[in-house]
C-alpha cells in the first residue's frame, strides 16, 4: 500500500510550506506580527500560544472555523544571508480533508504575507 502524502505515523495528518523573501529577520518578524500582518496569518482561525520566541518562532493550537478539533501549529522565521525565510508546520490534523484544506488555507496566507511585505517594503 503507497503511503499517503502528509500521513504521518503519529502525528495524524500534516502540511507545511515555507518560502524565501528578501527581507531581514528582524524586520520579518516584527512585521508578522503587526496588526496587518496578523490578520492575514490568524484569519478564520482561534489560537492559543504556547510558545513564542522572538526572532524565531511560535508554537499554538490552531484551529480553522469551521473544525470541532485543534491541530498544532509552528511558524519560523529562519535567517538565510541577507534573506528570510517564513515557514508554517502543521500538525494532528484529523483527516485528509483537513490536511487539503490547511494546504490551500497557508498556501494563500503566505502568498499574501510576502505580497504585504514586499508591497510595504
Amino acid at each position: 500500500m503507497d503511503k499517503k502524502a502528509g500521513l504521518t505515523k503519529d502525528a495524524g495528518w500534516q502540511f507545511g510550506i515555507r518560502r524565501t523573501i528578501p527581507v531581514s529577520l528582524e524586520k520579518t518578524w516584527d512585521y508578522l506580527f503587526s496588526e496587518k500582518c496578523a490578520s492575514i496569518w490568524l484569519r478564520d482561525a482561534e489560537t492559543e500560544f504556547s510558545t513564542i520566541k522572538t526572532h524565531s518562532h511560535i508554537r499554538t493550537k490552531w484551529k480553522l472555523s469551521p473544525w470541532p478539533n485543534k491541530a498544532n501549529l509552528q511558524m519560523r522565521v529562519i535567517p538565510r544571508k541577507n534573506k528570510t525565510t517564513i515557514a508554517f508546520h502543521i500538525d494532528r490534523l484529523e483527516s485528509e480533508q483537513q490536511r487539503n484544506a490547511s494546504k490551500i488555507y497557508w498556501t494563500n496566507v503566505i502568498t499574501d504575507l510576502i505580497k504585504t511585505l514586499q508591497d510595504d517594503n
